[in-house]
This record gives C-alpha cells, structure tokens and sequence, in this order.
C-alpha cells in the first residue's frame, strides 16, 4: 500500500460529487424520490407580470391553479407512461409538484388570466394600484 499525502481539497470535491445528483434545478431528492418542478420563465411589463411554465406531456384537467394567502399555487402532475418495452435510459421525471409564488402587493388576484397550449401555461397577472396602508394616530390619555 502507498501512501499519499492528504489533500483537502480532493476530500472536498469528492463530497460535492457524491451530493451533486441532488443538486440539478429544477429537481429535488424528497423521501429518496427524485421529483421535478416545472421551469417558469416571469417577466413584466406596464400593465402585468406574465409567467410562462413548461408543462409537456401534462393534460390541462392535470393542472391545478389557486390563490391562497397572497400566493399563486400551481400543482399538478405528469403522470407515468407504464409499456412493456425494455427502458434503456429515463430522463424525463413524472409524479406530482407543486409550485408557490408569492404575489406582489400590486397583483389584481381577482383578474389573473390562465391561458394553456402545447404544453405551455401562460399566466397574466395584471398590476393594480398598490392600496397604501391607512395610518391613524392615537392619543394617549
């Protein structure tokens, strides 16, 4: 056996290869299952901010879109095409996600616009007056 010297950063690269695999945006290791996100591109103009979300391979009734506490909730799933072929490689994550997008102060969540064609989701949130907080001053007796 020969022996070498200890080399820190050999022993810290080799940890960042063991972790890298959970490491890939937009997918997370949860409970030991590799699941997916979808990737949203936002951007904003005068009047809206728009989000535009790939979603290939998901029927629109697999897609669900709420609003809860100030935040744009998009769930789903992809579900898994089970065959009897011989799979050979698998890129391609299935299963259910789920996004969470915290609205601006100045979103109008009564008018949001949901739009979905080939496999894209196209979401316009229209920008309203921001309410400014109303102030009053008490007195102290």
């Amino acid at each position: 056996m020969k022996l070498r010297p200890w080399n820190p950063a050999e022993t810290f690269d080799d940890m960042l290869r063991r972790f890298e695999p959970m490491l890939h945006w937009p997918t997370a290791m949860v409970n030991g299952q590799r699941n997916w996100l979808p990737a949203t591109d936002i951007s904003e103009n005068a009047e809206s901010y728009q989000l535009k979300v790939e979603m290939p391979e998901i029927s629109k009734d697999d897609i669900q879109l709420a609003v809860e506490d100030g935040y744009l909730v998009l769930s789903g799933e992809r579900k898994y095409e089970h065959t009897d072929d011989k799979q050979h490689l698998n890129e391609r994550f299935h299963g259910q996600f789920t996004r969470r997008f915290q609205l601006p102060d100045n979103v109008d969540d009564t008018a949001i616009d949901a739009r979905f064609e080939n496999g894209m989701l196209y979401l316009a949130l229209p920008k309203t007056e921001v309410k400014k907080e109303r102030c009053q001053r008490i007195d102290i007796h």
